[in-house]
């Protein structure tokens, strides 16, 4: 950490966006893209070469971070701040880093096949700076990059001499790959069995890399020697023809993931499993599909006289609108920040004074104790080190239609349904009420110093302020605690929703609270379905709403008075791309009487960052942290 300290003290914004830009050539859209490119372009064999280094390092890297279990730094020490960018790629574990693993593996490996020799040199000194970059940005520890940085090096050097010999004996691949495979499926195995103390997210995060990395190696290890003795694709084509080659197989190959990710997740039922078949599915296609189009690229696109002309304008089409997309991404991703404005004329009471936000909890407080229970509930409300203005909590419909407070459709993440019902991924509106009080919601919880206090309570033994809370019960106990403001989402979507919204609508006005309630929803017919009924209800902007509110924001839009029908912003910062977490955000949400409500802040830094340019309420997993940081009504 001393060595982070001095780095800390030697940052300037100029070094700040130059490494926050630099640090991406170790994220992973940059190691596929590479890893395609070369294979489809340069060379079979080292494109092979680099995807059996990349899956061998991330299966090693990703395998040690849940064993070890290393916080990251400004985990470690509260008072060390990193470059805000940089959080956003810096999710999980942190021993040892992936990105530093990752550049040594895509940079380092390609290095070792290219020619010129300053080429070489450049590729080794990026990926020098990729490494340098996690620590100036302070997510990385020495150790976690210089271990990081090894395992690259090792497969970088180790692989190579056998991808060597592959030019003799093609086999080998298949060979390297069944090893790739065998030790991608024990990081799988290893998924299912890891030690009790991971923290859910992390653990999360880790099955869903072990599902991805053993479908690349299934699929590699199916795909080369079908594409050996089927497709023989020549990897050489006339330059313009290989740069049209990359930029339609990589829409096609990168299009597909993204297009079978909600498909996939539906049919699998959240499983990682789904994880698995569509990066299978993508590498095949980059292996075997789209290869059956290399001849007429080697040939150089050979078509009629108009055709050719024809062609020219699509190039220089798709040139232009990449232009135009890395022109739109720069404009959305900076922080286009602007003087904190005060508008004491504001009507909205949801709206608080420029330097004053409110504190809530979010899923009720669910760093501090099991989310979305009753016991979070109590733990704040009778708390003495912190006081909260908002209550934060997610509501789905069981089967005999109870909302109950619950932020995940399925029940495995918090509870213990395997055990109780036999079964994974059960879905909550498929279990009545009675049903779901058997389970103890904080089956998973991990407390700050890595233990899981309530892990082995079962049936009885459960307390029944770690059962599965109805919405009733819930502000039951909250209104006769004094009462808060709320901010509930709606989960369900369909006729389940509209029933939850008839049901919500119902409880606040019995309670008395509709007035200090506001319900957003993931779901534009939700969201359609409140205004139609229930106009009288407070409510925060929809997926639609927001993306039309940013685009009004950041042209500073002249918009009729009826335009925005929402009370309330809800929205995170940059976990979207898309950085909304601005002073021009803000000022244009107040200028039309809306409030900026910001979740998931959990770092103390960012929630200062977030007051001091108008936010009017953070949405934080610790308000013990938040209440430390702002200043509260």
């Amino acid at each position: 950490m001393s060595f982070l300290y001095i780095l800390e003290g030697l940052r300037v914004p100029l070094l700040d966006k130059l490494l926050s830009a630099l640090t991406f050539l170790g994220g992973e859209g940059i190691f596929i893209a590479l890893a395609i490119i070369v294979f489809w372009c340069v060379s079979k064999r080292d494109g092979y070469y680099l995807i059996a280094a990349g899956v061998g390092g991330t299966v090693i890297s990703q395998n040690m971070k849940i064993l070890c279990r290393v916080p990251r730094p400004w985990v470690r020490d509260p008072n060390f701040t990193i470059v805000e960018s940089a959080r956003e790629g810096a999710g999980g574990y942190s021993f040892p880093s992936g990105h530093s693993q990752n550049a040594v593996v895509a940079l380092g490996g390609t290095a070792r096949f290219v020619r010129p020799g300053w080429l070489k040199a450049v590729l080794w000194v990026l990926a020098a700076i990729v490494c340098f970059s996690r620590m100036y940005l302070g997510v990385h520890t020495p150790a976690d990059v210089l271990v990081g940085a090894a395992i690259g090096l090792v497969l970088v050097f180790g692989l190579r001499p056998l991808f060597t010999r592959s030019e003799q004996d093609p086999r080998i691949i298949d060979w390297v790959f069944c090893g790739v495979f065998v030790f991608a499926a024990a990081g799988l195995f290893l998924a299912g069995h890891v030690p009790a103390g991971a923290d859910p997210e992390n653990l999360a995060e880790f099955q869903k890399n072990s599902y991805t990395m053993f479908g690349v190696a299934a699929a590699v290890l199916i795909g080369a020697p079908l594409e050996r003795r089927f497709v023989r694709f020549e990897t050489d084509a006339p330059w313009w023809a290989q740069v049209l080659k990359c930029a339609l197989g990589l829409a096609v190959v990168m299009g597909l993931r993204m297009a079978l990710k909600s498909p996939l997740n539906a049919l699998f039922r959240g499983n990682p499993l789904a994880d698995a078949v569509r990066y299978m599915l993508m590498v095949l296609a980059a292996v075997l599909v789209w290869p059956l189009t290399f001849r007429w690229f080697s040939r150089g696109c050979p078509v009629s006289r108009r055709g050719r002309k024809v062609l020219k304008v699509v190039f220089i089409v798709l040139i232009i609108i990449l232009v135009l997309v890395a022109i739109l991404f720069w404009v959305v991703t900076r922080d286009s920040s602007m003087e904190p404005r005060d508008f004491p004329e504001a009507e909205n009471d949801l709206i608080t004074p420029l330097g004053v936000t409110m504190l809530s909890g979010h899923r009720a407080g669910g760093g501090v104790a099991p989310e979305n229970t009753l016991m979070a509930l109590e733990t704040c409300v009778k708390s003495t080190d912190y006081h909260l203005d908002v209550l934060e909590f997610d509501l789905h419909m069981t089967a005999d239609g109870v909302l109950v407070l619950l932020h995940d459709g399925t029940l495995d993440r918090t509870s213990d349904a395997a055990e109780v019902f036999g079964e994974t991924n059960v879905d909550v509106g498929s279990k009545t009420f009675e049903e779901l009080q058997k389970l103890n919601m904080g089956a998973k919880f991990t407390a700050a110093d890595g233990s899981m206090p309530f892990a082995d309570l079962h049936g009885d033994a459960v307390p029944d302020d770690l059962r599965i809370i109805s919405l009733d019960q819930a502000l039951a106990y909250l209104e006769g605690a004094g009462g808060f403001r709320y901010i509930i989402e709606i989960k369900n979507g369909g006729d389940a929703g509209r029933q939850a919204a008839d049901e919500l609508y119902a409880t606040l006005s019995a309670k008395g609270c509709l007035d200090r309630a506001v319900v957003g929803t993931f779901h534009n017919e939700i969201t359609a379905y409140m205004d139609t009924t229930y106009p009288d209800m407070l409510r925060s902007a929809g997926v639609s709403e927001v993306v039309r509110f940013y685009f009004s924001a950041l042209l500073d839009l002249d918009v009729d008075p009826d335009t925005f029908r929402f009370k309330a912003l809800q929205i995170p910062t940059t976990d979207y791309v898309v950085n909304l977490g601005t002073s021009r955000v803000v000022n244009y949400a107040h200028a039309h009487d809306i409030a900026v409500q910001y979740w998931t802040i959990n770092d103390p830094a960012q929630m200062a960052r977030l007051q001091s340019i108008g936010a009017d309420c953070v949405m934080t997993d610790h308000p013990d942290e938040g209440a430390k940081v702002l200043n509260q009504p």
